[in-house]
């Protein structure tokens, strides 16, 4: 499942309802104190209720009443699931969706306790008409009683299986009156079933950028212990065979104890039944931790170190995640990752963070005060936090919205000289190293007159295109009524490139000359003689981390070491393809003399 919304009410500031969006990325933004912490902590309470626990302090200080609610609405439901034992069914089925057909759950807390105790209820269209709107708190034996005083064919369903029952059940109805109705799930064999939709719940870790540094610092533990969560997760079907076989075991026992006592006192053990009474807690039985071999913890060291190993947690996620794609859902709640880093590591972070959300099944919720950082975020990512007339407000997908993040952040937009006549946006500094080479030698080969450079084009690496530097540059180029253009790598055939096609292709509908490298990335046009040692880098292989693995070179170098050496003969060689008809193009030559075409007269070289 997906997070898609989260609504919250009386909860520390926001007392009024609020409604925020989620995608696959979203990034709080605003000053101190506006509310952005209180989102990614009102998550963590209804995921987890642990880190973070709800107490009567967060009642809105204004509240009309003592109820707390947080609730989450869910996307990208599972086709199957199941409720009972080994009964498959669908939430549809189940009448479990609201009026969007997504899944929705509301956590109530009563604030009068100090530490308040959530009531579950399900939001949905569901019947609402007696008997059929009670049909999930009803045992088996209950739902066959029922089905034969409503006179349900014994035929039409399975009798045993509880999903079954009702499906039928609910057939049978001339009328449901389906109605969106809170359905409370915290009792007896509805809280069963609630337990059941749970395991389909993405894990939610939120890790804080205030944490005390003690001997269990969550921030190194956090993401072992998140480590042994996922496994157990993924695990989760030979560990519910371990756990029906300790069952059955167990069970089997105390019968045998029921029928020895038959023998002593009849009555006495007709009252009584084996049950099963809890669950073992495996996440709990597993401790993983990662240990300094010069003997000082490493919860010991400083808040950069500490930070260091979990960016390098969550770069170890991309590569896990990208190779195993049934892995476990899981939201990454993130306060400032920019705290006690490097502003190198600021970026590899955010960029591990990208790839988490757009290339694998994952979310990633960040705060952050960093233009820089900010800087990288996809528009459709950002939220602004902030106050308005006393209340606090989130507001997004603006252009008024982006300026107010642009000017609170203080994010300045790349310098563009008086002399540029367009702007090329780029991915990074390595694609400003590949444009300027690659049209000083296709001037060199004669088939282009002039480079991008000598003619005014100013390069920009933004990180790619409809992030918030790119917006704020591109509204310094309207300004001044400079035209512009993009190269984006098509990252073929990795889940991001259907997002870099989308994007391209909206561009182009505006009649913006934009394009995507036919192969992977500038990477793979390298052409084999540029290396000492021989081996194959295909069009949509991995080239920079098998570059790196065949010379040694940073993955994050490669271009900028290797691409200069290109001649033109190789260029020439690298960029060729044939179109549908079998014609021989040159994909770069064709583009330079599109981008050309922005400052002078359309030209053909032959």
């Amino acid at each position: 499942m997906k997070l898609k919304t989260i609504k919250l009410r009386n909860f520390r500031g926001y007392k009024d309802t609020i409604t925020v969006d989620f995608e696959n990325l979203t990034a709080f933004i605003g000053k101190n104190d506006a509310g952005k912490s209180t989102i990614l902590e009102a998550l963590e309470i209804f995921f987890n209720n642990s880190m973070i626990v709800c107490e009567r302090e967060d009642l809105s200080v204004d509240a009309e009443d003592e109820i707390i609610e947080i609730s989450c609405v869910f996307t990208n439901l599972p086709q199957k699931i199941t409720l009972d034992t080994s009964s498959e069914t669908t939430l549809e089925d189940e009448y479990l969706l609201n009026s969007h057909n997504d899944f929705e759950i509301k956590k109530v807390y009563k604030a009068t306790a100090a530490k308040p105790k959530a009531s579950i209820y399900i939001i949905c269209n569901h019947p609402n008409i007696e008997p059929y709107n009670n049909l999930l708190a009803l045992k088996r034996t209950e739902l066959k009683k029922l089905a034969r005083e409503l006179g349900v064919e014994s035929s039409q369903y399975n009798a045993n299986s509880n999903a079954s029952l009702r499906r039928a059940i609910w057939q049978n109805a001339s009328e449901l009156n389906l109605q969106l109705t809170e359905l409370l799930v915290d009792k007896e064999d509805s809280k069963k079933i609630y337990e059941s939709l749970e395991r389909f719940l993405p894990i939610y870790s939120l890790f804080q950028s205030d944490r005390p540094s003690k001997d269990n610092d969550k921030e190194v533990t956090d993401p072992m212990g998140l480590a042994i969560q996922e496994a157990l997760r993924e695990l989760n079907t030979e560990i519910e065979k371990i756990k029906e076989d300790v069952r059955n075991k167990a069970i089997e026992t105390a019968s045998r104890t029921l029928e020895k006592l038959k023998e002593m006192d009849n009555e006495l053990a007709s009252t009584l039944t084996p049950e099963f009474k809890s669950e073992p807690k495996f996440d709990s039985l597993f401790k993983l931790t990662i240990q300094s071999d010069d003997g000082i913890s490493i919860n010991k060291r400083g808040s950069g170190v500490r930070r260091l190993i979990l960016l390098n947690f969550f770069r170890a996620e991309v590569e896990r995640k990208l190779q195993e794609s049934s892995s476990q859902n899981v939201i990454y709640g993130f306060e400032e990752p920019e705290t006690s880093q490097h502003p190198k590591h600021q970026e590899m972070l955010i960029k591990s963070f990208l790839q988490l959300a757009y290339n694998t099944n994952s979310q990633v919720i960040l705060t952050t005060h960093t233009p820089a950082l900010a800087g990288l975020l996809p528009l459709e990512s950002l939220r602004f936090v902030t106050k308005e007339d006393g209340k606090r407000i989130i507001k997004s997908n603006t252009d008024s919205v982006y300026e107010e993040i642009a000017d609170t952040l203080g994010l300045l937009s790349e310098p563009i000289n008086k002399t540029t006549k367009a702007v090329l946006l780029l991915e990074g500094q390595g694609d400003v190293v590949f444009i300027r080479h690659l049209c000083e030698k296709l001037k060199e080969g004669d088939v282009i007159p002039v480079t991008l450079q000598e003619s005014g084009f100013a390069f920009v690496p933004t990180g790619g295109c409809g992030n918030l530097k790119s917006w704020k540059t591109l509204k310094l180029a309207e300004q001044f009524n400079v035209p512009w253009c993009v190269l984006l790598d098509s990252d073929l055939p990795t889940p991001e490139a259907q997002k870099n096609n989308d994007t391209v292709s909206k561009l182009r509908k505006q009649g913006i000359k934009a394009y995507l490298t036919r192969k992977r990335e500038p990477e793979n046009y390298l052409h084999s003689d540029c290396f000492d040692v021989s081996f194959t880098i295909n069009d949509y292989d991995d080239a920079k981390v098998i570059i790196n693995q065949h010379t040694g070179v940073a993955k994050g170098k490669v271009l900028e070491y290797f691409w200069p050496k290109m001649t033109f003969e190789q260029i020439r060689e690298m960029e060729s393809y044939k179109d549908d008809n079998g014609e021989l193009k040159f994909e770069f030559t064709e583009m330079i003399l599109e981008f050309l075409s922005l400052v002078r007269s359309p030209v053909t070289v032959g």
